[in-house]
């Protein structure tokens, strides 16, 4: 059913809605709030087209503004979307629209087009006009996207954080941290965002270490693990080069000690893979921490 809502005149004109597939979604989050109907929807009607869609609240309730993405086997269902990979965005949860393309009353408005106020946080830095919104760690929440991601379309304008209710959500390693919820006017557009790439470190040594940390890395701390990881490599490449070289030396002056050569060897390799080893413990403190 096209239901369209212009000043309080309705008309109703029977469609034939579209399937759509639906992507597995794999729920793992570092946090989670629970977001209720008393927020603070904006309640005038936005120049959005939506479809409905079968609520889901496994991930928390929908309410307007929330970010909402395919549920695994049902191609009309929905629930709050997560920053899980796997994870499809379909769009924004809706109050009033002005265009609805719905089967049923009982479902859940989802904006696919147009725009629409939606619920961001700071969790990933401050969002300014023109930014575009990815899913965050909290259920419904988008955030600031700054890495290789699908996004749920583009900012209209700067977050305002003095009207923002402030959270308290704990990540997976049991760290609290504050940040504010709040909503902003939003262009939705599901694309595929490609962070723009530095000038100093390559795009896929960036995303590895964005995927190792979970979060955006910055430049300080990628040079200080490249030293890192460049004087591990260097010692074990020097200890091994002198204990081989060595030990050649040795068996061609004395044949007999090729035991107490190799053991010799043995001992060196250790070392050299304990150094290697500290190394690549220290660089993933330096980028989790």
């Amino acid at each position: 059913m096209l239901l369209m809502n212009n000043g309080g005149l309705m008309t109703s004109t029977i469609l034939q809605t579209t399937k759509r597939s639906a992507a597995a979604v794999v729920v793992g989050l570092a946090c989670a709030i629970t977001l209720t109907a008393g927020a603070k929807a904006a309640t005038q009607v936005s120049g959005a087209i939506a479809q409905g869609f079968k609520a889901d609240s496994a991930n928390g309730e929908i309410v307007p503004g929330s970010l909402v993405s395919a549920k695994a086997g049902d191609p009309h269902g929905v629930q709050l979307a997560t920053n899980d990979p796997s994870s499809h965005l379909i769009g924004v949860a809706d109050k009033n629209p002005l265009v609805v393309i719905s089967t049923s009353e009982k479902e859940v408005q989802v904006v696919i087009g147009g725009t629409t106020n939606v619920l961001v946080s700071d969790i990933n830095g401050t969002v300014r006009a023109g930014d575009k919104i990815a899913a965050s760690p909290i259920n419904g929440v988008g955030m600031k996207a700054t890495t290789d991601s699908q996004v749920i379309g583009m900012a209209q304008t700067d977050f305002d954080s003095s009207k923002a209710d402030t959270q308290t959500v704990t990540d997976k390693k049991g760290k609290n941290h504050t940040v504010r919820i709040g909503y902003l006017p939003l262009q939705v557009g599901i694309a595929l965002y490609r962070a723009p790439s530095s000038d100093f470190v390559p795009p896929f040594i960036q995303n590895i270490a964005n995927s190792v940390a979970g979060r955006p890395v910055s430049l300080i701390r990628l040079l200080v693990c490249s030293v890192l990881l460049l004087i591990g490599l260097v010692t074990a490449v020097v200890l091994v080069y002198g204990a081989v070289r060595s030990a050649m030396t040795s068996l061609g002056r004395n044949p007999l000690a090729a035991g107490a050569i190799r053991k010799s060897m043995y001992q060196i390799v250790g070392v050299a893979l304990t150094v290697l080893g500290c190394s690549l413990v220290a660089c993933y403190v330096i980028l989790s921490v």
